[in-house]
């Protein structure tokens, strides 16, 4: 027996984006090309303190904070640019948004733990000045968040961290389109709000079985107005849902557009649509929808292991193989599920024998 969580109908998988998209992202202010606002931090605890940007010169100005798992899985990556570029660029990561109880003893012990795997300038922010006047200012919420200040002291752009492999060359050879980046970020933004507008739109079509036809109608509609919706998260969720119920193999083609298309693809709606589709609605499904779960639960597992259950998503993994017909694999998930079960403190022994009698059953038949 392995462990699935998915939600028993497609709609309520967005109940909580959809109090996100009532309230909103924040109103932008501070827009790719203004000037770069000024730096105010408590304390410098590390490097050379960036006081203020030098004309000619290029920073990278990134927010992340002692609880933030994704920051703290980045700040290796953060540190190679660092180094990469350390004749043309500063670096320098701001702690924000850190809980009323975080001291600055406690944030400064975390800095000295992670030693070389936080290699530039670090400090803390000083009351909410940065998180209001950079984060809040870009239209930003959460973190981590990194912003490029170019040689002329301007905003040149503002992402995920893990993107700025893309970016920092250019600003640095002077190729960087400012004016096109700003207007690419707007576009997202206006996308944005209205793949969140989607949500009640659609969710009327889903359920079980829901009404996928009039719902691909819908999308299509959507799209000839704004092509650029066609992988957004609200719309990607919603045309994985319809597709598996109406057509499996363009379902299939969808997906692997989807996860080719966006830097940070939405895996799980891949994986609790099939999921869904396959155990609670006990759909048999063709052998390339039950492999590209598969690789959407092992890019969580790579990009997102913080947030994520090893031995139960090995376990999944290896029933989405066996089902495909990939015994060898399907027995290699399983193995690793119960290696990773019996290293977990308190694993329920009920759990670590179901997972040893699925073994058994992949070791001894074929699909």
């Amino acid at each position: 027996m392995h462990t699935i969580n998915v939600c028993l109908l497609a709609g309520l998988l967005l109940t909580g984006a959809a109090t996100t998209a009532q309230s909103g992202k924040p109103t932008a202010t501070l827009n790719i090309g203004d000037p770069a606002p000024s730096i105010q931090v408590k304390k410098w605890f590390k490097g050379q303190p960036v006081t203020s940007f030098e004309k000619g010169k290029i920073y990278v100005v990134e927010f992340w904070a002692t609880w933030c798992q994704p920051c703290i899985a980045g700040m290796p990556h953060l540190s190679e640019l660092a180094e990469k570029y350390k004749k043309e660029v500063t670096v320098a990561g701001i702690s924000i948004l850190e809980r009323k109880t975080t001291t600055l003893a406690h944030i400064g012990a975390f800095i000295d733990s992670m030693g070389k795997k936080m290699n530039y300038a670090v400090a803390a922010e000083d009351s909410n000045f940065m998180a209001a006047n950079w984060l809040r200012a870009s239209g930003e919420r959460g973190i981590p968040m990194a912003y490029v200040v170019d040689r002329n002291g301007r905003i040149a752009w503002a992402g995920l961290p893990k993107l700025l492999d893309n970016v920092l060359p250019k600003v640095i050879d002077g190729s960087w389109d400012i004016k096109a980046t700003d207007a690419a970020r707007k576009e997202a933004a206006r996308l944005t709000e209205i793949d969140n507008s989607i949500i009640p739109v659609l969710n009327s079509y889903m359920g079980n079985p829901g009404k996928p036809d009039s719902a691909l109608i819908v999308i299509n509609q959507l799209l000839a107005k704004d092509p650029g919706l066609k992988y957004y998260p609200r719309m990607a969720h919603y045309t994985i849902y319809s597709l598996l119920k109406t057509d499996q193999e363009k379902a299939l083609i969808y997906i692997r557009e989807l996860l080719k298309a966006v830097p940070e693809p939405p895996f799980r709606s891949v994986t609790d649509a099939i999921s869904y589709m396959s155990e609670i609605r006990k759909v048999t499904l063709i052998k390339g929808l039950y492999e590209i779960a598969a690789v959407a639960y092992e890019e969580q597992l790579e990009r997102y292991p913080w947030s994520m259950d090893f031995p139960a998503t090995y376990d999944n993994i290896a029933a989405l193989q066996f089902k495909a017909g990939n015994q060898e694999k399907a027995v290699a998930a399983e193995t690793r599920a119960i290696e990773y079960a019996k290293k977990k403190p308190g694993f329920p022994a009920d759990k670590l024998a179901a997972f040893e009698s699925s073994l058994q059953q992949y070791s001894s038949k074929t699909n």
